[in-house]
């Protein structure tokens, strides 16, 4: 069984970065934007970010400042890689499952993630980039995210693992948990998801 693990909100912190940047190239009202992951009750960003359209926003996450938003984002959870790299491990001794990294990026963020993973560590040897949210179904069996459209997208079949996030709360999954750590530790949890 493959199982997909997505990187934003999940390993990496997206919201944080992505906030600390917009306020440090774009931002021009009164003070810094603060905005924390529970702050975000929506996925749709344009709601918290003041850029007239998507493709404004796709731009400065995509083209102009994707190496700062995605590549020195810090990581979600302190010793996260660490953990993630036993369990990668675990998973492979078994010779019964295999773990990928399945992002949404393009154009800039594409090395920028990359970056991201080398300067954590990450020591898997498996990884996707995908441009549409929903193809991340294409190389799993079983996907664990933060991010509502790719839960929303689920196909029969497949099973998911919700991270719970406050842009997440009234989205579905077969399974859910706070964290991936909690994910990680939960062992005997995780072996029933995957019998």
């Amino acid at each position: 069984m493959r199982i997909g693990i997505t990187l934003n909100e999940v390993i990496r912190d997206f919201i944080g970065q992505l906030a600390y940047t917009y306020n440090k190239y774009e931002h021009k009202g009164e003070g810094d934007l603060e905005l924390k992951e529970d702050e975000v009750v929506n996925w749709n960003l344009l709601e918290y970010f003041d850029f007239k359209d998507v493709t404004e926003l796709n731009t400065f996450l995509y083209t102009e400042a994707s190496l700062e938003i995605f590549g020195h984002a810090d990581q979600l959870h302190e010793n996260i890689m660490p953990k993630l790299n036993r369990f990668m491990d675990d998973i492979l001794d078994d010779e019964e499952h295999e773990i990928v990294i399945i992002s949404r990026e393009a154009d800039k963020s594409i090395p920028s993630t990359l970056f991201f993973l080398s300067k954590l560590g990450f020591k898997g040897n498996s990884l996707r980039f995908v441009k549409d949210t929903t193809k991340k179904w294409d190389y799993c069996d079983v996907l664990i995210t933060a991010n509502p459209k790719a839960l929303e997208a689920k196909p029969e079949g497949k099973i998911s693992i919700k991270i719970n996030a406050s842009y997440n709360t009234d989205i579905e999954a077969d399974y859910s948990y706070d964290n991936i750590i909690d994910l990680i530790d939960d062992e005997e949890g995780f072996n029933k998801i995957l019998d």
